[in-house]
C-alpha cells in the first residue's frame, strides 16, 4: 500500500518535471537559435538499482523523468536582410567570449558595437578561428565559409560539445573548454528560428496533464485507503 502511495506521487513529480521542459520549449518558440529539449519517463527503481550495480524484480516501483536531450536539428532559416544577422546552415556553433570563458551559440542575431566589433545581443564578442574578436569596420560581408571580406578573419564555427550540451543561459552552450571545426555554412542576412515543434509540444503537454491527473487521482485513492485502515485500527 505504501509502495502504491509513492508510486502515485512519483508519477506526479515526473509529469510536472516533463511539463516544465515542454513549457520551456513553448516559451522559447520565438527565441533565435533555440533548440528544444525532450524527455521520457523511466522506472525510478530500475534507474536507482542500475546506478548502484544492483538488480531488482520485474515490478515497477515508481516513475522518473529521464533522457533529457537537446534536439540538435536545424531550425528554419529566415531572411532578414540585416548584415549583422548570421545563421549556420548545417552543423556547428558560433564561438563567443564571455566573462567565464568561451561558449557556443546558434543565436546569430549579432550587432556591431561602437568599436566596430561583432558582438552578441548581450555584448559578448564573436570570435574568429584564432580566438580574436571580429573587427568589421562597420560595413562587412561574410562568405559562406565564414570569411569576413577585407579583414583576413574567418568567423569560427565549432562542432557541438561531446556528450549532452549544457545550457548556460542567454542562448549560450558550454563548449567544455574546447572547440573543434564544424562543416556548417554561414549565411549572412539570415537568422535561425527555434526548432520547437509547437504541434508536438502541445500534444505532449495535454498527455502529461492527463498523466498528472491520473497520478493525482491514484494518490487520493491511496490516501483514502490508508485513512480507512487507520480508522479500522481505532475501532478495534
Amino acid at each position: 500500500m505504501i509502495r502504491g502511495f509513492y508510486t502515485s506521487l512519483s508519477g506526479i513529480v515526473a509529469a510536472m518535471t516533463r511539463q516544465s521542459v515542454v513549457a520551456d520549449n513553448l516559451a522559447n518558440v520565438n527565441t533565435v537559435g533555440f533548440h528544444q529539449s525532450t524527455t521520457t519517463s523511466g522506472d525510478f527503481g530500475l534507474a536507482l538499482a542500475q546506478s548502484s550495480g544492483a538488480s531488482i524484480g520485474r515490478i515497477g516501483t515508481a516513475a522518473i523523468a529521464t533522457g533529457l536531450t537537446m534536439d540538435r536539428a536545424q531550425g528554419t532559416l529566415e531572411s532578414t536582410g540585416e548584415p549583422s544577422d548570421l545563421a549556420i546552415e548545417g552543423d556547428g556553433l558560433f564561438v563567443v567570449a564571455t566573462p567565464t570563458g568561451i561558449a557556443g551559440t546558434r543565436a546569430g542575431n549579432f550587432t556591431v558595437d561602437a568599436s566596430g566589433l561583432l558582438v552578441t545581443a548581450n555584448g559578448y564578442p564573436v570570435l574568429d578561428t584564432v580566438g580574436q574578436p571580429i573587427a568589421t569596420g562597420g560595413t562587412f560581408t561574410v562568405n559562406p565559409d565564414g570569411t569576413v571580406a577585407g579583414t583576413g578573419q574567418r568567423i569560427a564555427v565549432t562542432g557541438w560539445p561531446t556528450g549532452e550540451p549544457v545550457r548556460l543561459g542567454q542562448g549560450l552552450i558550454d563548449l567544455g573548454g574546447s572547440a573543434t571545426p564544424a562543416g556548417g555554412l554561414v549565411r549572412q542576412g539570415n537568422l535561425e528560428r527555434s526548432n520547437t515543434d509547437v504541434a508536438a509540444a502541445m500534444t505532449e503537454l495535454v498527455s502529461l496533464q492527463r498523466q498528472f491527473g491520473l497520478s493525482s487521482r491514484a494518490l487520493s485513492i491511496q490516501d483514502e485507503t490508508l485513512g480507512d485502515v487507520a480508522q479500522l485500527g481505532r475501532l478495534r
